[in-house]
């Protein structure tokens, strides 16, 4: 195979001129006066510095940044030793951003996964996830030693129908106006039970029936006086309201009564 050499002129600019085919147009390349080498005499670079090594170190002063044969990065930092499915970005000694292989990802202070998740120094631990269902899963875990084993506690979800879901936020809350849903929070609908009862059917069911109700009417009768708004028959997907009138008058002192306005509130899991 016949070779070409290219070199320049040991004294000046050495000047190589390409005729383009079919035209008169000179096209040059000029090269300096300095030589150097390309390649190595192997001819496929494998000896270079930089090529074909697991990983790569750029410094100045020390170490910026890392990136290791798993696709981890680290700034300023050796990255933890990650699951190798997940795809990570260290930001020194404690943030995370991190992807699995799932497609979920999540933003972290002081822990980093690797067959569960561990606290990368002794010190309390911070996961956010970036649910690629739409929601935000915000989880917290109490101090620890470092490498040890993270037990999450889900301290606030926000779904994609924008509710919160923690213990500090209402699972269900709901205004009635003459015996209609006028406006409300994972409601779907208003059952009229009968005269002053109505059932209230959640939109998304609760983890349990052991939540807490709170009812009030702030809102006076035709009459001017005040009425008993109470909750009864609890279930994860539903709850009755019952609406009574004091009347000296009445035998019974207490009467069913379709008041215009009253309002409850839900906590619980």
């Amino acid at each position: 195979m016949a070779k070409v050499k290219i070199q320049g002129h040991a004294s000046g600019t050495g000047v190589l001129t390409v005729t383009a085919p079919n035209t008169s147009t000179d096209r040059t390349i000029t090269l300096p006066d300095s030589t150097g080498t390309l390649l190595t005499a192997d001819g496929d670079g494998s000896s270079l510095t930089g090529v074909g090594v697991s990983g790569i170190s750029s410094s100045a002063d020390a170490t910026a940044m890392t990136i290791d044969s798993g696709e981890r990065i680290g700034i300023g930092v050796t990255p933890e030793s990650w699951d190798s499915s997940t795809k990570v970005l260290q930001l020194g000694s404690l943030q995370a951003l991190s992807e699995d292989n799932s497609g979920y990802g999540a933003l972290t202070c002081n822990a980093y996964a690797s067959s569960g998740w561990k606290r990368i120094n002794t010190g309390a631990a911070i996961r956010q996830d970036l649910d690629k269902d739409g929601k935000f899963v915000f989880r917290v875990a109490p101090s620890g030693s470092a490498d040890a084993a993270i037990s999450w506690t889900n301290a606030l979800e926000i779904t994609n129908d924008g509710r919160g879901l923690s213990q500090f936020t209402a699972k269900v809350w709901v205004h009635i106006d003459s015996g209609a849903l006028a406006d409300g929070h994972n409601v779907s609908s208003i059952t009229d039970a009968g005269t002053g009862e109505y059932q209230i059917n959640f939109a998304n069911n609760l983890a349990n029936d052991n939540y807490s109700s709170t009812t009030s009417n702030p809102y006076r009768n035709g009459s001017g006086r005040r009425a008993l708004v109470n909750t009864y028959n609890p279930n994860v997907n539903n709850i009755n309201i019952a609406v009574f009138e004091y009347n000296h008058s009445n035998s019974n002192g207490f009467y069913a009564y379709d008041l215009d306005k009253c309002t409850m509130t839900i906590f619980g899991d």
